[in-house]
């Protein structure tokens, strides 16, 4: 039925609806009949044609339950109703006293037709009432339903639990290969647990349940109530004027279709389907209850690495389970291809939004005893503990050695109950390498301090990492040139020697006079490549990093490279590009260091953007590529990125492509925003996330969820 077009009167004993009377014959006329007593004042308000003042006088948002049972009139005392006098409310010109007494008769009527319009189909079977012992000759309340059939649409649910009912009343009920129209009506009593996302059930005949998100809400007008009027504004507006009545609206939530539960006959698992049912008119619209039907409706993996716990609008979801709440795990097994670590993760949010401490939380989830990644290529085909490498420009990561000492029993407690991995890493190590004029202070960690110096030896396979951004492709091909020269030659392969082997006037005289290289090119690469900079990186008075491999690269440790210490971001820049070389260069490579080759390796990489930027010349061309084929055979290499980022709209599309899930924070740019490439409805919350609160789009490990990360670190942040 359709109320908000249509008089209620209208569908009593098929009797057509009437025409209100003019609003002035309210109170205005002169001949209008006797003046009502009080009593009859307070029961019928100005607007003597809103039906919803035909009620009786407690009727109210609380004295109103949403699914009270309510008689039905019988066939002892059939309803007569003449909606002439209903809608005059015996104020009519030469209204008499019996028409107030017809009134009165009508209101009576009209109040128990609202009561049993009202009622839900789970209370209310047309085969038990006393509706099926009339007469024909009996005038029913309204029209009987051919073909009812009372077994297999009876529900029983427990209705205090109901949000509402599924309703035709708006709309027809409609699925369609390409979506889905299910309107439900929410009780009064309700409508204030109901969120945009809120996720819900809708049972169906044998056992099977619509599993939907709330994707709509909206109010709309109850009956043939108008509340777009100047009167009823000014009565809203009054100070003294009484709250709204929720029972004059009609309160909807439009309902997203995001699969069917169901349990197969062979094991009785639970599991699911696309949504190609329909629900019945007046289902219960049932809240989620069972966290395992929560896990299977998202397709969120019951176990896994964790990562928060489900919410929507920054509100946990609870259910009669133990623990009440919904852990978030990212799949972390063999069983539908590779752990997705090694299809790469992305953390991107503005500043302050708790990048850091949500890394910290995560990537101690992955350094378990018993979390173990197997090598393709490996000989043996063990399964090894991950190598966490970390780049850290803000000296926090190597707090990991730390316990938090904040925690209480009360956190570890339900850390534990959800497999949350809390508490020091004993084989966190601070690389640092040893810069001219710069010094790590180290005061942020007890954690153990190795000090490295890059050789000038590397640059050999890695002629980028001398290559200024600025540098031309011939003079790039050049530099190729020159180096490779350089290290056929005898003379110790240290920076400075380099130097002044191309500030040597016969080398020049050489490769200019020869035709190799132009005499520009020449001049312009040595020009940029003798830098202060390169000077006070290269060769210092430490142990060379390529001497000590297999400490920093080893199962179960995780290699912290700490570069905050150092004012100069080109130099972090070279050191940051060296370690990352270093690991590309060996997992890509069929005869790679053992250290590297044979270990799975998590490389965090924060300020992501600064390193993976668009490619704007050859030098950032060459860097990109790199990483690109990095990405690409990370899950066959067992090499995940982990990607940390304020600007994600800066990544290269070639790696950003690459990556499989996204942990989205809140974010203020319409450019980093659209860079993510998430649907609509999930692109407006982003600038609205509160801290802690993400949105993880993952398409390989469930449908994209909102969760809240936890309220404590499960290591040392300060």
């Amino acid at each position: 039925m359709k109320y908000e077009d249509s008089d209620i009167l209208a569908f009593i004993s098929n009797k057509t609806k009437p025409i209100s009377a003019p609003e002035k014959g309210a109170g205005s006329d002169k001949n209008a009949g006797p003046k009502e007593s009080p009593e009859n004042e307070a029961k019928v308000p100005e607007n003597k044609y809103l039906v919803k003042d035909l009620l009786p006088e407690a009727s109210g948002p609380d004295s109103l339950p949403a699914f009270e049972e309510f008689p039905v009139p019988s066939a002892e005392a059939p309803m007569e109703v003449d909606p002439q006098n209903s809608l005059n409310g015996g104020s009519n010109t030469g209204a008499n006293t019996d028409s107030n007494t017809d009134s009165n008769t009508a209101v009576q009527a009209l109040s128990g037709l609202l009561q049993a319009v009202l009622e839900p189909a789970s209370s209310f079977s047309p085969a038990e009432s006393s509706i099926s012992r009339l007469s024909e000759k009996d005038e029913l309340p309204f029209e009987a339903f051919d073909g009812y059939d009372s077994e297999t649409t009876r529900v029983t649910p427990s209705l205090d639990d109901a949000f509402g009912i599924v309703t035709t009343g708006i709309e027809p009920l409609e699925i369609t290969p390409s979506g889905a129209t299910i309107t439900g009506y929410i009780a009064s009593a309700r409508r204030s647990e109901i969120r945009l996302g809120t996720y819900v059930v809708v049972p169906y005949d044998g056992g099977e349940k619509l599993f939907a998100r709330v994707g709509k809400l909206q109010y709309r007008q109850e009956f043939a109530v108008d509340d777009a009027t100047e009167i009823h504004s000014r009565r809203m507006l009054n100070a003294r004027a009484s709250p709204m009545n929720e029972a004059d609206y009609k309160f909807l939530a439009c309902l997203d279709p995001l699969c069917i539960l169901y349990r197969k006959k062979a094991d009785r698992a639970l599991t699911r389907r696309m949504a190609d049912r329909i629900p019945r008119p007046n289902t219960p619209i049932l809240p989620v209850t069972d966290r395992l039907e929560v896990q299977t409706g998202l397709n969120i993996p019951e176990e896994g690495v964790f990562l928060g716990h489900l919410s929507v609008g920054g509100e946990l979801v609870k259910t009669h389970s133990e623990p009440e709440t919904v852990a978030y795990y990212l799949r972390n097994d063999y069983l539908l291809g590779d752990p997705l670590i090694f299809r790469h993760m992305l953390i991107c949010g503005s500043t302050g939004t708790g990048k850091t401490f949500l890394s910290k939380n995560i990537l101690r989830q992955f350094m378990t005893e018993d979390n173990r990644y197997r090598l393709r290529n490996s000989p043996d085909k063990a399964r090894k503990n991950p190598c966490l490498v970390i780049m850290d420009p803000q000296d926090e990561y190597s707090q990991l050695f730390e316990d938090n000492e904040l925690l209480a029993e009360e956190d570890k407690f339900r850390f534990e109950s959800e497999n949350v991995t809390y508490g020091r890493i004993p084989s966190t190590k601070a690389f640092v390498a040893k810069v001219e004029g710069h010094k790590y202070p180290g005061d942020k960690s007890r954690a153990e301090q190795i000090e490295f110096t890059i050789p000038f030896s590397l640059v050999e396979y890695n002629s980028w990492l001398i290559a200024a951004a600025g540098m031309s492709e011939l003079q790039h091909i050049g530099l190729e040139v020159l180096l490779g020269d350089f290290f056929k030659s005898s003379v110790p392969h240290t920076y400075l020697n380099f130097i002044n082997h191309i500030e040597n006037e016969g080398t020049r005289s050489y490769y200019v006079d020869s035709g190799k290289l132009h005499e520009s090119s020449y001049d312009g690469i040595a020009r940029r490549v003798n830098s202060r900079f390169f000077s006070k990186v290269f060769d210092q008075d430490a142990t060379p990093i390529t001497k000590i491999l297999d400490k920093i690269f080893k199962p179960g440790q995780v290699s912290v490279f700490p570069t905050e210490y150092i004012s100069s971001p080109r130099i972090r820049d070279l050191i940051v590009l060296t370690i990352m070389s270093l690991i590309v260069d060996n997992k890509l490579s069929t005869s790679g260091v053992e250290a590297i080759k044979e270990t799975p390796i998590i490389l965090a990489l924060d300020e992501a953007h600064r390193y993976l930027s668009s490619a704007n010349g050859e030098h950032a061309r060459l860097i990109i590529s790199r990483f690109a084929d990095a990405a690409r055979q990370g899950r066959k290499e067992a090499l995940g990125l982990f990607l940390i980022t304020q600007d994600p709209q800066d990544i290269d599309d070639t790696v950003f492509k690459q990556v499989n899930t996204k942990l989205i924070l809140n974010l203020n740019n319409d450019a980093a925003i659209t860079a993510l490439k998430v649907p609509k409805e999930y692109e407006r919350r982003i600038p609205y996330l509160k801290k802690g609160q993400m949105i993880i789009h993952s398409p390989d490990n469930s449908d994209i969820v909102e969760i809240l990360g936890l309220s404590s670190c499960v290591v040392r942040h300060r």
